[in-house]
């Protein structure tokens, strides 16, 4: 899921960003949400410390409560991975807002041809989502984008001939093969069994007299076989 996140307290440059937004997605195959705000809220506090798969968030350097850069470092403070883009009608701030190290992927003019660069950057964000951090499959008829570090584990249920994603936050059956999702995961993926493998970041504890596996979101899994206990005793 995509998260683009609007916060400007002009109306018609959140209509514009949304139009954009939605006029990008047309062409592609993945499943977004659009939230818009006129300034920071409770709502938009939440949306920050909600972990998800990818946000975008496009926010006005000028606004009522909270400026977009104190906005931009409530995110970091708890997310270096979600995309940031500032809009300002002040050019001349940002060399002054580069030094603030937020990591601030652009800064868009309102007044230079603001609806054309905001469809580049935003282009270039979609087509950067299959990097080694993301992982996209479909489910359900729709394209699914997945930041790996969401993952707690996978795993292949024979019986219904569909391997299963299990996120933080959801569960993702898909017809690909074991094998082949494994393919486009990184090393903190361990296997516990045949059928299974987990993502030892997201590993609270380990009963290994009962073969079950306790991971830090309250889930746990009984996919530890006796073949893989001791590689998995000397990891953790």
């Amino acid at each position: 899921m995509i998260n683009f996140i609007i916060c400007d307290d002009n109306k018609y440059v959140r209509d514009i960003n949304e139009k954009v937004i939605s006029k990008i997605a047309m062409p592609y195959d993945f499943n977004y949400n659009i939230y818009t705000f006129e300034k920071y809220s409770v709502k938009l506090k939440n949306l920050i410390n909600t972990p998800s798969d990818i946000n975008i968030y496009i926010l006005d350097l000028e606004l009522p409560n909270k400026s977009g850069i104190d906005i931009a470092k409530e995110i970091r403070k708890v997310d270096w991975d979600s995309i940031i883009i500032i809009l300002t009608s002040h050019e001349e701030l940002e060399l002054t807002l580069l030094k603030q190290k937020l990591l601030i992927l652009d800064f868009i003019s309102k007044f230079d041809n603001y609806e054309e660069r905001l469809t580049d950057t935003i282009n270039m964000v979609i087509g950067k989502l299959n990097n080694k951090k993301i992982i996209s499959f479909r489910c359900n008829k729709e394209i699914h984008h997945v930041k790996l570090d969401n993952i707690i584990y996978v795993y292949r249920d024979n019986a219904l001939e569909k391997t299963t994603i299990v996120t933080t936050d959801d569960e993702y059956p898909i017809r690909e093969s074991l094998s082949e999702v494994i393919k486009k995961l990184d090393s903190r993926f361990v296997q516990t069994h045949r059928a299974c493998f987990v993502n030892k970041d997201k590993i609270e504890s380990v009963d290994f007299k009962n073969n079950i596996i306790y991971f830090i979101n309250d889930s746990s899994t009984d996919y530890l076989s006796r073949n893989f206990k001791k590689e998995l005793r000397e990891l953790l």
